[in-house]
Parts: C-alpha cells; structure tokens; sequence
C-alpha cells in the first residue's frame, strides 16, 4: 500500500485561495477591489453631496391677484398705487400679486413695510393674525426679483409659496421671488 503522503492527487479546486474574495474569511488577506470599491463609492458620494448643496434653490412664488380680489386688494396699496389701480378700467397696468404676513408667536407683532424693484407699501402693523397685502407686481412679463420688508417684526412669515420666514435684521430683510407671468389686458 502506497504511502498517502506519496501519492499525487487532484488539486483541491475549492481551495479558498484559489481565486478573488470580497468577503474576510479567517486567515485571508482583503483585496485592494474592495478598498477601490469603497474609495469609488465614498468619492462619488461627495461629489454628489457637493453639487446637490451648491444648486440654487428655486425662489418662492407670489401669488397672483384674481380679477375678483381686485377691489378689496387695492385698499391695501399706496395711495398712489390706489389711484393708478382705480384709473385703470382695464386692469392691466397695476397687475398685482399678494402676499399673506404674520408674526406668529408674537402677538405684538411690529411695523414694517415691504418693497418691490418699483413699488414701496405703506406701513402695515403686523400681528400673530394673518393679513392678506397685495404687491404690485413689478414684472408683468414674469421673472425673478427681490421682496424686501423694512421695518422691526419678530418672527415675521410672509405668506408665499413656500412661506419664507423674513425677520428683518437691522430694520431690513430680503428674498428673492418669482413674479408670476401677468394676463394680457382685457379688451
């Protein structure tokens, strides 16, 4: 009988040395694969965190004025805005969108007054109960510009779409804002 240790046999084909492993088995060595494999997957991660945090937000909405808030929005326009909106039969040079402030939380609220690229408001004592302020609207043609309130309110929220917490600092704050597209004048 032949010495076992003498004796040539098959390779052991399933020896787990045998080929490239992704899991640590006792005794094995990881591959380098694996350490590119993460390296790959945490580089584009960053990469994707990065261009997802330096993207510019999209600016809330003013929302538009219908036909029929007409009359009651104009009462809370300058007086000079007032009697251009009054002029105008025809409702197309003051197209207006409006915005809803409240202090809520602080029922003492504050005076402030909120400005356009063309128009300024006279001043509104705002409160924790929502008012409803129309702005005209300083690009009939649509676009993106700035709402800014002067004044001192703590907690002030301006009603837009989506709401934008406006607490002016030093007597200002600023947002920026999309000024709806307004309809072609009536007939």
């Amino acid at each position: 009988m032949p010495d076992q240790g003498d004796v040539d046999g098959p390779s052991n084909r399933f020896d787990r040395h045998s080929g490239p492993s992704f899991v640590d088995s006792p005794g094995t060595k990881p591959l380098p694969s694996l350490a590119i494999w993460l390296a790959g997957a945490l580089l584009l991660g960053a990469v994707s965190g990065w261009f997802l945090t330096t993207r510019a937000a999209v600016p809330p909405v003013i929302a538009k004025v219908s036909s029929e808030e007409i009359p009651e929005a104009i009462t809370t326009l300058s007086p000079q805005a007032i009697q251009e909106a009054r002029s105008d039969a025809r409702e197309c040079r003051i197209p207006m969108g409006f915005i809803i402030a409240a202090t809520p939380g602080n029922p003492a609220g504050g005076t402030v007054r909120f400005r356009t690229s063309r128009y300024e408001s006279p001043p509104f004592v705002i409160t924790d109960k929502p008012q409803r302020i129309a702005i005209p609207n300083p690009m009939p043609e649509g676009g993106v510009g700035s709402l800014s309130v002067d004044g001192e309110a703590k907690g002030l929220v301006v009603g837009l779409t989506p709401p934008a917490r406006m607490e002016p600092v030093n007597g200002t704050a600023t947002t920026r804002v999309i000024f709806p597209v307004s309809p072609p004048c009536k007939s």
